[in-house]
């Protein structure tokens, strides 16, 4: 299965209902950013709609609700942590399976997530767009 299928499938189950209304809060916060960075790229001469404007926006700012990312981080290292004192028969080192998690997956994580985001503002774009638009008069 491909990272999209899985992302879908979550989606569809209804599993990432969570991103759906982080991305919601986010472009309220972040509408005014995300219109001057609009404005940023006219200046340069390229044209920029909206939808162009958020999916930049996001995959440049990368991350929607960093409390809850980093929650997500953590009870990821927790089970690898658990999966090491398995196959070892002993507790790990704490502080050594966070830093092994954070050399091995951590990008890696991050990208799925920034993936998972992106596709969730795909699937609900006219959504968030008249959110966007609702709150900047832009279009």
């Amino acid at each position: 299965m491909s990272t999209i299928d899985d992302i879908r499938r979550r989606y569809e189950a209804g599993q990432l209902e969570d991103i759906r209304g982080d991305l919601e809060r986010f472009l309220r916060a972040h509408g005014p950013r995300i219109a001057c960075f609009k404005d940023e790229q006219r200046a340069k001469g390229v044209e920029v709609d909206d939808e162009l404007a958020v999916k930049l926006y996001l995959i440049h700012y990368r991350s929607i609700n960093p409390r809850k990312e980093i929650q997500d981080q953590l009870e990821e290292i927790r089970k690898e942590a658990w999966i090491r004192g398995i196959n070892t028969g002993c507790a790990p080192d704490p502080q050594e399976v966070a830093q092994d998690w954070a050399k091995k997956y951590s990008a890696a994580w991050r990208d799925h997530r920034i993936t998972t985001i992106v596709y969730v503002f795909e699937r609900d774009k006219e959504r968030y767009l008249r959110l966007l638009q609702s709150m900047t008069g832009g279009g």
